[in-house]
């Protein structure tokens, strides 16, 4: 078995950080940086598995403490195919390609998250009336959310790459 490098152990303990602070509860609502780090794993580690497991481990290590009923399915679910749309960076980390991803997974983790909302809902007719009652309802959310992805997304792939331009030994995580 390959050892980890330095950049797969920086990347698991920024994960393993943010997870603390999601218990801590230090992040308002729906302003949580998870979905700048499903993009970062997906972006920088070669073993794309890890990109799957780290985040979703350290996810439910910490739901454990925050709780959260059957609508973890569909975020999880919404992460793994932030995390999918994350192979797009595929290490080829360029700002328009962060800022796009970034927007892009925003808009997933709205659409499918808000689908299940709605999805056999007793609070919302299942007609297109109460879709649409759901989905606007969200919007709030949605505006929070996209901030918050947006700068943290900024925030991380910024900071790694200038640390991968002064510490070489951090070129891509495995």
């Amino acid at each position: 078995m390959k050892k980890l490098n330095y950049a797969s152990l920086s990347i698991i303990g920024i994960i393993v950080l943010v997870a603390a602070l999601r218990v801590a509860q230090v992040f308002p609502p729906n302003f949580a940086p998870v979905t700048a780090l499903c993009l970062l794993g997906s972006a920088y580690f070669s073993r794309k598995w890890m990109a799957f497991i780290i985040p979703t481990a350290v996810l439910a290590l910490s739901d454990i403490f925050i709780g959260g009923g059957k609508e973890l399915i569909s975020v999880y679910f919404a992460y793994a195919l932030i995390i999918l749309l994350g192979f797009a960076l595929n290490n080829n980390v360029k700002p328009l390609r962060v800022l796009a991803t970034s927007l892009g997974a925003s808009v997933l983790f709205y659409v499918v998250t808000n689908f299940f909302c709605w999805y056999g809902s007793p609070y919302y007719t299942q007609d297109l009336s109460g879709f649409t009652t759901n989905y606007v309802g969200a919007l709030p959310y949605f505006r929070t959310s996209l901030v918050s992805d947006l700068g943290y997304s900024a925030l991380f792939f910024t900071a790694f790459e200038q640390v991968r331009v002064r510490f070489p030994q951090f070129s891509t995580a495995k």
